[in-house]
């Protein structure tokens, strides 16, 4: 006897049928970011989601999902929905939707810093463009090996973001950057066996932007490059994102459980001040970057201040949960972090910034083996 059949012999009322559904393995998180106790469903679709891709649900259109939360409206609901939502869920949902997604493409996690733009794209590429369907017909571009497109740059040492040509070659293992589709030499040429590119929207002031990262020319600098671009489009942006990750799976003949390009585990900005007590205190932004801290005067600076490099706590470093210097300025919400080297006297603008960081350099320096996130 199927479970459809099951429960309605039972008549069971709407509350609790659905109360059984949400427990069902699953549907015990979201359909499309795996966010834990989902409330919301997609009742044509016949599955649960969470509020925050209740939002893309509702944005793409009922003609695609229709949307009803599962605790504020369960008079409203009917039969036929509860019985979608048994006999779909959210397992046998994905096996359909997300038969054949690319190695390559970034799906959105329940992480709050999730970007809202790699949210939306992966909810409309899975159930309004269905390209993840076995057996879809039309070929995904941003996997064929090449990309060339506009995008806009912010210039390198000014404020202003230019529209530039930018071309993307696994042949040849680079993505270059010029001034126009008729330019004959690149302006820029990124290796992208040493790149990095995450979503960047957050602290650029710019919808759908993106940071490239890559060692600095020379390399004996040991620097970081950090390049800033955006689309007007958010499904550009983001197939420019997974174009990239792709180009590096072909070009360093990655496998799945290799790292294709990561999101930095923190960054934010900080107040520093200097190794000398009568130093002052510096509002900096700070990228944690692996096992890499480094500081900046300005988020969307092309290089770093500084670049602080984390080891393991059996190598001496340690992080103090408040100012370790009576000679120091109070710092309201002040911490150390220790180095074999010297100490950083760092203080942090809220409590929960002052909480967050802590934590997050703890667990770089606690962990024994190197430290990404992708």
């Amino acid at each position: 006897m199927s479970s459809v059949k099951r429960h309605s012999d039972l008549k069971l009322s709407v509350a609790d049928q659905l109360t059984f559904i949400s427990q069902v393995e699953g549907n015990d998180v979201c359909a499309d970011c795996c966010a834990s106790d989902p409330d919301w469903a997609s009742t044509n679709l016949g599955i649960l989601i969470c509020i925050q891709c209740c939002g893309v649900h509702r944005k793409i259109g009922t003609h695609i999902s229709q949307v009803k939360s599962i605790k504020l409206d369960d008079r409203s609901w009917t039969q036929l929905m509860i019985e979608k939502l048994l006999s779909v869920g959210n397992t046998l949902s994905n096996k359909k939707y997300c038969s054949c997604v690319p190695i390559a493409y970034m799906r959105p996690t329940a992480d709050v810093n999730t970007e809202d733009v790699l949210r939306e794209e992966w909810i409309r590429a899975k159930y309004e463009r269905q390209e993840f369907v076995a057996g879809a017909k039309s070929e995904l571009s941003y996997l064929s090996g090449r990309k060339a497109g506009i995008l806009y740059k912010k210039g390198k040492g000014s404020k202003d973001w230019k529209a530039r040509w930018f071309v993307l070659d696994v042949a040849a293992g680079n993505l270059s950057y010029y001034k126009s589709t008729s330019s004959d030499q690149p302006l820029g040429v990124l290796p992208l066996s040493q790149m990095n590119a995450c979503l960047a929207s957050a602290f650029t002031g710019r919808k759908n932007s993106l940071q490239l990262a890559v060692p600095d020319t020379p390399m004996a600098s040991g620097r970081t490059r950090n390049i800033f671009a955006y689309s007007d489009i958010g499904k550009d942006i983001v197939e420019w994102l997974v174009a990239i990750r792709h180009a590096r799976q072909e070009c360093l003949k990655l496998s799945a459980g290799d790292m294709l390009t990561k999101d930095f585990i923190k960054v934010g900005y900080l107040h520093k001040t200097g190794p000398n007590a009568s130093h002052g205190w510096k509002k900096r932004w700070f990228v944690l970057d692996g096992r890499k801290l480094r500081y900046y005067s300005h988020p969307l600076d092309p290089f770093e201040i500084n670049e602080i490099a984390l080891g393991h706590k059996s190598e001496g470093f340690s992080i103090v949960d408040h100012v370790d210097d009576p000679k120091r300025k109070a710092a309201q919400y002040g911490f150390t972090l220790k180095t074999p080297g010297r100490p950083y006297y760092l203080n942090a603008i809220t409590i929960p910034d002052y909480e967050s960081w802590l934590a997050a350099i703890n667990s770089v320096i606690m962990t024994e083996d190197d430290v990404t996130m992708m």
